[in-house]
């Protein structure tokens, strides 16, 4: 089975994890014509197991879903927001490759990256709704479950699990949140959410998210 947290760690390291890597990245020059706010969710993964009895060869395998909204200016020609868009998720897969060929926890770069772009329509955005786009990016993660392992201690001051955050606020802490009702119940669903990144908006009013899983970091030498 997958320990959850390694998979978090190879997301959501501050220094090497795809989220943050992206989040920098969309502040750059060339994304700067486009708003943009993510989050992601794992579809399904599976552990391969090589027949050699050596730990380092356990490779996991995990099949990736980055979802996106692209908030588009309601003044922009619907044909001409379609290529913008369709620009931003070519940027946007040259980044995601970018990333896996740098990063050393992977055994392999991405080689293909599916998915789809929906027709421009309104979409849900800090609580409220704007004309854009959703972009579903799915790749596959190969790693070596051996050398992945993470650090048990953390120099962090852990946010109290029980603080709810609205949508548009920003993450206090990187980890894992669960969406809660309007009745103050949790849902089982999930997201993760990165220190400083708005939480996403909520398919339907006075929801929130609440801390389940904080993502640890490595403790550092100096």
């Amino acid at each position: 089975m997958i320990q959850i947290p390694i998979v978090r760690q190879i997301l959501l390291d501050a220094d090497t994890g795809l989220l943050p890597y992206l989040s920098q990245q969309l502040q750059r020059l060339s994304f700067s014509h486009f708003k943009a706010q993510f989050d992601f969710h794992v579809d399904e993964y599976c552990t391969q197991v090589t027949s050699n009895d050596d730990s380092s060869q356990i490779q996991t395998k995990l099949l990736f879903t980055l979802k996106l909204s692209i908030v588009v200016d309601s003044q922009t020609p619907s044909e001409s927001a379609t290529l913008h868009a369709l620009e931003f998720q070519e940027l946007l897969d040259v980044q995601i490759i970018r990333w896996s060929r740098d990063n050393e926890k992977l055994l392999k770069p991405i080689s293909e990256i599916k998915g789809a772009l929906s027709q421009m329509s309104e979409i849900p955005f800090h609580g409220g709704y704007l004309p854009g786009f959703e972009i579903h990016r799915q790749f596959t993660l190969i790693y070596n479950a051996g050398t992945t392992q993470l650090s048990q201690s953390s120099e962090q001051t852990l946010e109290p699990q029980f603080s709810k955050h609205r949508p548009g606020e920003r993450t206090p802490q990187s980890g894992q949140y669960e969406l809660i009702n309007s009745d103050g119940e949790g849902t089982g669903q999930e997201v993760t959410s990165i220190s400083g990144h708005p939480f996403p908006p909520t398919s339907e009013p006075d929801q929130s998210y609440r801390l389940v899983d904080p993502t640890l970091h490595k403790k550092s030498n100096r």
